[in-house]
This record gives C-alpha cells, structure tokens and sequence, in this order.
C-alpha cells in the first residue's frame, strides 16, 4: 500500500514501478489505471511465487473497516510516502496521524507491520534536509528511503525494500503453528492425534460418523479434565513435499 498526501508522488511510484515490469510479469486488474493500482508476479528463489497488488491511497480517503466484520487488513506492508518540500510539511505531518488511524482502526500500528518511508521530490529546491525530516516524522526509526519519482530515483529501492519485508510478514501471518517433522512415517488408515491415555469408548470415534458428527449422538464419556481423543485424516498427497511439513489445528468449544 502506498499512502501518502495528495502530490505527494505515490502514484508515480506506481506508474514507474509498471513501466519497469516485463510484460510477461504483469497481471490483469479490473482496474485498468496504474496510478492507482497494479498487479504482478514476483519470482523469488527462496519463496517461490507470489502474485503482488500494489495500490494508491490518498490520506484523509482511506476508507476504515465497518465494526464487526472481523476483517483482516488487505495489506501486508505500507509505503508512507512524503514531500520532501517545505511547503508540504503540514500535509506530511497530517498523513504520518492519517496512517497511524488507519492502521488503528485495522487493529495495527507502525511497529506490528512492515512501514517504510520514502522522502520524494528531494530534487526541489525548497526540500527540507534529510535529518529534519526523519526527526519531525519518523522517531521510531523505520527504514527510510530519499528519493525522486521525477528522476526515477529511489523507486526501485523502495519498492524492492517493501516487498522483501511483506514477504517475510505474509509468511510470518499465514505460518502455522506446528511443525511436523518430514520424517513422520502416517498409518495407512489416517493418523491417531493422541494426549494421554484413551478414554473409555473412544474407540467409537475411529469409526466414520454420520453427518460430519465425530462425537457421534451421545458424545464423549469420561470426567472433567480427562485427555480427548479426535482423530485426524490427512491426505498422504499432502504430505508428498520435502523438508517440513506444518499442520493448523483450530479449535472451536461448543455447549
């Protein structure tokens, strides 16, 4: 996401950034303007494919998530970006609280999402110098980039900057929270999650239940506190990967 004042530069970024894109990279949006957003394949070694939309937003317009809806932000990184010049100081000044806002209202904050600043139009000659403006907008130190979409400077760096940091808090968002080790031998009737000893009857829960009810119509027996078993099927062609393996269990408790 490239937030920033109106002129600030953020949809030359995204102008720039299209134009430096093979064609072939390049994915359709129903939204044909690409000053105001954009898709692409990005190929990295490590990571494999991700497809990237990078979008425009004006401060002061962003529109907030409606109370309730459990949303999740549809953005993994931000770049803030600011005029350099001194007569935009007070627009800069008021899009650093427009993002602070918005990024509360999505239950997020500078510190929780990959942010970057990138200080344009540095070739004008009313810019203010580098360390006045990092001291007046950014005190938490976030990584910080000059540069001129004019020139086509300091777009690259930028760009290259911010994906490189979602990548690694999309994957940081999305990781599972259990390793299985690669070397897991499964049965071939499914896999037996077990904690503890078994409870008596629960040999009941191995066999298939009717309408998508594994406890069956008389639930479980057993004391409060006892260990629960619930089997778990995993598709072999799942596990058909090298390296490690990562399994999600959500639980949901229920009267």
């Amino acid at each position: 996401l490239y937030y920033g004042a109106v002129q600030s530069g953020k949809r030359e970024n995204l102008r720039l950034i299209n134009q430096s894109l093979p064609p072939d990279n390049r994915l359709s949006l129903a939204c044909a303007d690409p000053e105001r957003q954009i898709a692409f394949r990005l190929k990295t070694d490590r990571d494999g494919e991700w497809q990237v939309l990078v979008q425009a937003m004006d401060a002061g317009k962003e529109p907030l998530p409606m109370a309730g809806r459990g949303l999740q932000a549809g953005f993994d990184g931000v770049v803030l970006v600011i005029s350099s010049r001194a007569p935009h100081l007070d627009q800069a000044l008021a899009s650093l609280e427009g993002l602070k806002a918005y990024l509360d209202a999505w239950g997020l904050d500078l510190m929780t999402l990959p942010v970057i600043i990138q200080y344009n139009q540095r070739e004008a000659v009313d810019a203010l110098p580098l360390d006045r403006l990092e001291s007046l907008i950014n005190p938490w130190g976030l990584l910080s980039y000059p540069a001129s979409t004019t020139r086509g400077e300091g777009v690259r760096e930028t760009l290259k900057s911010v994906l490189g940091l979602s990548v690694n808090h999309a994957k940081e968002r999305i990781a599972p929270v259990m390793d299985v080790g690669a070397d897991l031998v499964l049965p071939e009737a499914g896999l037996g999650v077990e904690v503890g000893p078994a409870l008596p009857g629960s040999e009941d829960l191995l066999r298939p239940q009717e309408q998508g009810n594994i406890f069956g119509q008389t639930g479980v027996p057993g004391e409060a506190g006892s260990p629960l078993v619930v089997p778990v099927r995993i598709p072999r062609r799942c596990l058909a990967q090298e390296g490690k393996v990562r399994l999600v269990l959500e639980v949901e408790v229920v009267d």
